[in-house]
């Protein structure tokens, strides 16, 4: 039995992000038999650029159940069941971040039509859903909403049945043909930094998981694209480097990826964050926020990795800190913003709010975006029992990491000579900022 899974989201992080509408039909190998779908309360903001993709708004899915009221019901539906969908990792990933949530363990086998797609039916131009249902004369209604995005996909299934009726049966990888089946049975389910080797011994890929031997196998699993197909049939050894510290391993792989400049890591070779916040005070005497291209001298606030997710981070501070969409560049206007008209804004944009009022509060903004202190310890995770891990700051630059014993933590000597000297960047930076600001971590000061 199958289950064709399709989940809208508010974004594309399933760690960070919710569903907002999920379609479900079961396929018993030969037709649909049962069909489930609603929206979901995502319990947060639908960012307005999701919306104009999907059409899902906050309106929408302001009485929709929210996902842990639906729960019971994905459930029995999918039990027994391999998930089918178009880029199924994606779909699944969300399904299993929100049953976790409360702490249910959502396992099902999966199997993706585009993988398959690439396989089995070659030579189309694209294999994206919209691309293929053209190309192959599929009825595609309701493009990006998930019961018309799930139907086609069904469509999708149907016709790679009739190509290879036993699809469902394959091996639950696809082991180059390099690459020793014993080295994948003896990866680590640990948090490290992975690379990939090709028959010259040259690294041709660098990556971080918090689980190796799952993330290895997704990588395996992923035919989604002409590169992703050819990284793998390179791939001819491996090897890994526990860090016990999600935040090392982050910090690691930047670092692994700029030295060693990996063949098929050449969007990371420079800096992963291209966009910064940077202020200025206009002509009345206001605090303007805006984001900009990163040149070499510039100093940025912080930083992004797209214009996308730097105009998304610009909302959250209208939201949080009361902020003019004008001053902070989101609202092209001569007069008031459109927050104003609709009383979000306290007028800063038409110079009714005093200056000294609005200011205070984007310097508030911005203090949240530094350390807190110039000079101390991040303790994280280590790589065994009785071990935790240490980054090390000082006068707010990177200076490495190392790895301590638990007794040997209130020692500063100590601590010092274990960091490992690393190159601070930009990119660096951005990566111990944004994980202070998303993960309670314990410092120690001075």
């Amino acid at each position: 039995m199958f289950a064709i899974i399709d989940v809208e989201t508010t974004g594309l992080s399933a760690k960070n992000e919710k569903i907002t509408e999920i379609a479900i039909l079961l396929h018993n190998g030969k037709k649909v038999t049962d069909e489930f779908h609603s929206l979901i309360n995502p319990e947060k903001n639908i960012p307005y650029r999701i919306t104009q993709i999907t059409g899902i708004n906050n309106q929408m899915v302001a009485n929709a159940p929210k996902f842990f009221e639906l729960a019971k019901k994905i459930i029995e539906m999918t039990e027994g069941c391999t998930i089918i969908g178009h880029n199924v990792t994606f779909d699944y990933n969300f399904l299993r971040s929100e049953f976790q949530e409360f702490n249910y363990i959502f396992e099902r086998k999966t199997l993706c039509t585009v993988r398959n797609s690439r396989k089995y039916i070659k030579g189309q131009p694209s294999y994206s859903l919209g691309k293929l249902t053209q190309s192959l004369g599929i009825p595609h209604t309701d493009k990006h909403r998930a019961l018309g995005d799930a139907k086609a996909t069904a469509h999708l299934f149907d016709i790679l049945l009739n190509i290879k009726p036993d699809l469902a049966g394959g091996k639950a990888f696809y082991l180059p043909p390099a690459l020793d089946k014993e080295i994948i049975d003896k990866l680590p389910h640990k948090t490290g930094v992975y690379y990939f080797l090709n028959s010259k011994k040259d690294i041709i890929y660098v990556g971080k998981s918090i689980n190796i031997h799952k993330r290895i196998l997704q990588h395996l699993n992923n035919h989604s694209t002409r590169k992703s197909v050819e990284m793998i049939n390179h791939i001819a050894d491996l090897t890994y480097a526990i860090t016990g510290s999600e935040l090392i391993a982050l910090l690691l792989e930047s670092d692994e990826i700029k030295k060693l400049k990996p063949i098929y890591n050449r969007a990371q070779r420079r800096s992963i964050f291209t966009y910064g916040l940077f202020s200025r005070i206009n002509k009345e005497g206001y605090y303007e926020l805006y984001t900009d291209k990163i040149e070499p001298l510039d100093k940025p606030y912080t930083s992004f990795q797209s214009r996308e997710s730097a105009k998304e981070f610009m909302y959250k501070l209208v939201e949080e800190y009361e902020l003019c969409q004008k001053l902070i560049g989101l609202y092209k206007t001569e007069g008031a913003c459109f927050d104003y008209q609709i009383h979000k804004c306290q007028g800063a944009c038409i110079g009714k709010e005093p200056t000294e009022n609005y200011n205070k509060r984007v310097v508030m903004a911005l203090d949240r975006l530094q350390f807190q202190h110039k000079n101390f310890y991040i303790l994280d995770k280590g790589r065994k029992a009785g071990e935790r891990a240490i980054i090390q700051i000082v006068d707010s630059v990177y200076q490495g990491f190392g790895y301590i014993s638990d007794s040997e933590i209130g020692n500063k000597t100590s601590l010092t000579n274990c960091i490992q000297a690393m190159k601070n960047n930009k990119d660096t930076q951005s990566i111990i900022r944004s994980f202070l600001n998303h993960h309670r971590m314990d410092l120690i000061i001075g």
